[in-house]
């Protein structure tokens, strides 16, 4: 059984020595000194071990990074070449699909009938305005300006023309302003060559 004496001391303990143990011990104030000492070690190791990790890190995304643009530099003309093949299509769809359905105004009807006339100047003159039967009542209510300016033009209905469609004949032939040869055209001179 260990035995446990309680000494006391009439002032404080500055050092003490446990026989058989060689070497120094040390006072509160070097203690403390010690372990500052080595938290000031501590913070230095952690801030060097930090600011190589930080190098290496940088050395890394720089490395990816570069090898990212390498790659994007290398699939950039094949990225081209399909979207080259895809817009044409999809801006045909959109086309196809904001039209479908579409039933132009009356001004827009006029617009659309003045341009086309327009398109065979300086012809002027005994010229036929073929037009769906819906349009062909807006132009004859609307009576616009353009009228005036084709001498003998002549205005008639074709059932299978759509809405916003026309056609105008002259003695040179055939200019078709339907939608359907409008988009054909449009998908003609998107098309690669």
């Amino acid at each position: 059984m260990a035995f446990a004496k309680l000494i006391a001391f009439d002032r404080p303990l500055a050092a003490a020595v446990r026989p058989g143990t060689g070497g120094r011990f040390c006072t509160e104030a070097e203690l403390a000194a010690h372990a500052q000492e080595g938290y000031r070690r501590g913070v230095d190791a952690a801030r060097a071990a930090a600011d190589q990790q930080m190098v290496e890190f940088r050395a890394d995304v720089e490395a990816l990074g570069e090898g990212v643009f390498k790659q994007l530099t290398a699939i950039e003309p094949a990225l081209l070449a399909q979207l080259r093949e895809a817009l044409p299509g999809l801006a045909i769809d959109l086309a196809k699909r904001l039209l479908a359905g579409y039933e132009p105004s009356p001004e827009v009807v006029s617009r659309l009938c003045e341009e086309s006339l327009a398109e065979l100047f300086p012809e002027l003159e005994n010229l036929e305005l073929t037009l769906s039967p819906r349009d062909l009542a807006f132009i004859e209510e609307l009576q616009p300006a353009w009228l005036g300016r084709f001498p003998g033009l002549k205005l008639r209905t074709d059932a299978s023309l759509e809405p916003g469609d026309c056609q105008v004949r002259s003695r040179f032939g055939l200019t078709d302003a339907r939608r359907r040869t409008k988009i054909a055209a449009l998908t003609a001179s998107l098309q690669p060559t």
